[in-house]
């Protein structure tokens, strides 16, 4: 479809999702609303002028914070709004405010809010009937330790991202060292120098295998839905390393997720937009971990082109649009993509990316690492060092590439040299 006439406004940079839009979004037509200390620090103006899509940037403040509207509205000047769109998790709110605003499809400022607030959403999924684990809301370590009563706990922070601060806690664990832990770990790259208000929650260990769902959403009614294999790191942090889309699942067990994203979408009041829903499956069914309203992360939309054929970010881009895109069918293939870690230390030597890189249906290999830097303990996804993605026939080919070749490459450390 041909998008409507007027400016694309996307609250937050998201620098990657603008790349993904260059190829089709006319020349400035984007108008990113960042704010002026992450302006600053990412270099945002710098970055934007290499992208033929991006014709102006805000800078005013989103986090938390509504004095961006007013600012937007006196840049654009009247000019016609095509879209909002969410660059970052941090610009889900906001975007869905500007589209409830201008009359544009979106989330819904409502549905926005639960979101990007995990104990929000917690409440939602409950009145809704949908199975969450026991969570309660935590102001320190004497609330967590009450909660836990000696038993295995998952400690997180409510309104946050990319996995920062999760904590997975066994009986004996040091309550105390976890919630210090939780409370300062920052993204400061990714947030304005002032005061936010940060809440906390633990829950209940949930035990299966996780899986996400993604779905394309339009006026509540989900027109597309993937199910995605997920593998997290065992121990104390759950960061993510590795998918597969889409999941090899019997028809009953997918059946399963769509009718528990259907009953997600409902309980929020989620509009228009995407989803990526985390699920635990247990031997009752899906169990909601959480839910962003934003374009997922970990490159699973290049893993959703890939199987299905299609370019998710342009259908998503025309709903937004209040278009009736074409939406993808059934995955004639399976991708896959497995993120490389290495040992906290200062990396000594990186083998094997060239050799993998060359493999037959390997579509990426990338190593964001060199000799001489330094590694840091896994802990949130920031802490990964490269990628390896490949696409095959069906997801057992496409897992087992994935994991023989990152296994061929070599990332080596000299812990004692980072001391």
């Amino acid at each position: 479809m041909e998008l409507p006439a007027g400016r694309v406004v996307m609250v937050g940079f998201g620098k990657l999702l603008l790349h993904q839009m260059d190829g089709f979004l006319p020349q400035d037509s984007v108008v990113v609303v960042e704010d002026p200390d992450i302006v600053r620090k990412r270099a945002v103006h710098d970055a934007a002028a290499g992208l033929r899509c991006v014709g102006s940037v805000v800078a005013a403040p989103y986090h938390q914070d509504l004095a961006f509207v007013a600012a937007v509205e006196e840049h654009l000047a009247g000019e016609p709004v095509a879209l909002v769109v969410a660059g970052l998790e941090y610009g889900v709110h906001g975007a869905a405010v500007l589209a409830e605003r201008w009359g544009r499809p979106g989330a819904g400022a409502d549905a926005a809010a639960a979101l990007t607030d995990k104990l929000r959403l917690r409440a939602a999924a409950r009145a809704a009937g949908l199975r969450n684990p026991e969570w309660t809301e935590v102001h320190g370590p004497r609330d967590v330790e009450k909660f836990a009563a000696g038993g295995p706990v998952v400690l997180k922070p409510a309104n946050r991202h990319a996995s920062l601060g999760v904590q997975l806690l066994e009986p004996g664990d040091d309550i105390d060292a976890a919630w210090e832990l939780t409370v300062s770990a920052r993204d400061d790259l990714m947030l304005p120098d002032r005061e936010l208000t940060w809440r906390y929650m633990a829950e209940r260990r949930l035990h299966g295998h996780e899986y996400s769902v993604e779905a394309l959403v339009r006026g509540g009614r989900i027109v597309f839905l993937n199910v995605t294999d997920k593998l997290t790191a065992g121990g104390r942090y759950p960061v993510e390393l590795g998918h597969v889309v889409p999941a090899a699942l019997p028809d009953t067990v997918r059946e399963g997720f769509g009718e528990a994203m259907a009953r997600l979408v409902e309980a929020t009041g989620y509009d228009t937009g995407i989803l990526h829903a985390e699920w635990m499956l247990g031997e009752d069914g899906p169990v909601l971990i959480e839910c962003a309203g934003r374009v997922p992360g970990d490159s699973i939309t290049f893993l959703l082109d890939a199987a299905y054929g299609g370019n998710v970010i342009r259908t998503l881009v025309e709903l937004l649009a209040g278009g009736d895109p074409r939406l993808p069918g059934d995955a004639p293939m399976a991708a896959a993509i497995r993120f490389l870690t290495a040992p906290a230390g200062t990396v000594t030597d990186v083998t094997g990316v060239e050799e993998v890189a060359q493999r037959p249906g390997v579509l990426r290999a990338s190593v964001t690492v060199a000799p001489g830097d330094r590694v840091a303990e896994l802990r949130s996804s920031w802490d990964r060092v490269g990628e390896v993605m490949l696409l095959a026939a069906d997801p057992a080919a496409a897992r087992a590439a994935a994991e023989e070749a990152a296994a061929a490459v070599r990332i080596t450390a000299d812990r004692e040299a980072a001391l």
